[in-house]
């Protein structure tokens, strides 16, 4: 299910962060806090896990906020005194009963920012968004990046930030794109793009995690191969594709980065299709497509 809050710039202007991923996420949280402090614990500290996993699914993705009118500024985004959507989404209910509760407990009024820069906003409307009906061809838009990774060794990570003519635009310095290194270091961080041909695999085997958290059993068809791995061979095969007309307009400039808490994460944002299994498809829609949902990465909306 998905929750679209309406807000409105309390003063005339409302400047903020570029990078205000992290505001969001600590106003879900509180809003969660109000309503539950166990639950907002649990899901903060926790997460679901997969059997023996040590690192928890927060199962929650939102878009970025989106106004009609506002101006980017240096590292500042203005809003101008009119409506903004926001939109929150996940598949579990004990998530969602929380966060409306807590938005009307914290009253209309909510702050966002830091001491520095912030902003005061109005929450004017809290509504249910409708749900699209999934299928097993459907077509996206991106409400936030989506973004997926994998680990590498230093040579490979730096070969792969190019493809098929379409290049990053940092991958001069590769110290300076997602592939995090130390000194010295042997393995990092590679941000997976859409052209690469794991890239699709990626998301696949993030959404069955996801699937098989949220309803603890497997997707229809899905069994584990020898690679560990889980794959369907009565579906069509999992494929994300970008639109290529859209990507040729941009030229190929269809990454985002968003610096979380001063980490920089890679992303895309584009119009895509996905075919595939539709239980999978949905889990994209209300828990996000790829990683890193709850700071605001794999929100979409269909077209």
């Amino acid at each position: 299910m998905r929750i679209r809050l309406t807000l409105k710039p309390a003063d005339k202007k409302a400047v903020l962060p570029i990078n205000y991923n992290y505001y969001l996420t600590g106003l879900i949280y509180k809003f969660i806090f109000s309503s539950s402090r166990d639950y907002s614990s649990f899901l903060h500290n926790e997460g679901y896990k997969a059997d023996q996993s040590k690192k928890g699914f927060k199962l929650f993705t939102y878009s970025m906020l989106n106004g009609k009118k506002y101006a980017v500024k240096n590292d500042t985004i203005i809003f101008e005194n009119a409506p903004i959507t926001w939109e929150v989404s996940s598949p579990v209910d004990a998530f969602l009963q929380h966060l409306i509760t807590g938005a009307f407990t914290q009253g209309q009024l909510v702050n966002l920012g830091n001491n520095q820069i912030g902003a005061r906003f109005l929450i004017e409307q809290v509504e249910t968004a409708p749900k699209p009906e999934f299928k097993g061809t459907m077509r996206f838009t991106c409400l936030s990046p989506i973004t997926v990774s994998k680990i590498y060794d230093k040579k490979t990570a730096a070969g792969k930030t190019c493809r098929n003519g379409f290049a990053t635009e940092s991958n001069k310095n590769i110290n300076n794109d997602d592939d995090i290194f130390g000194d010295g270091a042997k393995l990092g961080c590679h941000y997976i793009r859409p052209w690469e041909d794991d890239f699709s695999g990626a998301i696949e085997q993030n959404l069955i995690k996801k699937y098989r958290l949220v309803y603890e059993k497997d997707p229809d068809g899905y069994i584990k191969n020898y690679g560990n791995l889980y794959e369907n061979k009565s579906m069509p095969k999992f494929k994300i594709t970008i639109d290529n007309d859209y990507m040729n307009r941009k030229s190929g400039k269809i990454t985002k980065k968003i610096n979380f808490k001063n980490t920089e994460i890679i992303g895309f944002m584009a119009p895509f299709e996905v075919t595939g299994s539709p239980e999978l498809i949905e889990i994209g829609y209300e828990a996000g497509f790829g990683e890193k949902g709850s700071i605001g990465c794999g929100c979409v909306k269909a077209v």
